[in-house]
């Protein structure tokens, strides 16, 4: 299972995904704070779905990029917010670090997963067991997408793939 970054995954995303309303450069925040902004959407190339936001923690913690899963998040396009509820900087502190030439696997998203786990509101004992095994749709609280216009442009991007795409 490889991950695109959105824009790699369908060049013209901005227009034909998100109708000129890009999510790129949204302000993340966790409740009050500002945790960051949004640099990219890593996208699963089996099934098109969205997976994970990419923030680039600015100040909060300097200079370091991570990963979000896109279920845990709230969008507010009015705005231009992202929001974490009850998401701590200790918790991204101990979040490994994304950058461009890491190869995510498995190991690296349950690390990420590990670190989010706190804040969805029960995992179900023996979901979790053999990470060669592990599918993400076992925990559908980190990528179910609850915002109905995001859910509408995961459903355009997934009916407009780009086959020339580079993986990362």
């Amino acid at each position: 299972m490889a991950l695109y970054k959105l824009d790699e995954y369908n060049p013209n995303y901005n227009d034909e995904i998100f109708n000129g309303n890009d999510i790129k450069n949204f302000d993340v925040y966790a409740d009050d704070d500002r945790v960051g902004s949004v640099v990219n959407i890593l996208v699963d190339e089996n099934d098109g779905r969205f997976r994970y936001f990419i923030i680039d923690t600015g100040f909060w913690i300097f200079g370091k990029q991570v990963l979000l899963p896109v279920g845990l998040a709230s969008l507010d396009y009015e705005k231009k917010h992202l929001f974490v509820p009850k998401l701590t900087k200790e918790q991204v502190k101990n979040l490994p670090e994304f950058s461009e030439d890491l190869a995510i696997d498995n190991d690296y998203e349950e690390k990420v997963r590990g670190v989010y786990r706190p804040l969805v509101p029960s995992v179900m004992p023996g979901m979790l067991g053999i990470p060669a095994l592990y599918n993400y749709t076992l925990e559908p609280y980190f990528y179910e997408l609850n915002d109905p216009n995001f859910r509408t442009y995961e459903e355009n991007l997934r009916n407009g793939r780009n086959p020339n795409r580079a993986k990362i």
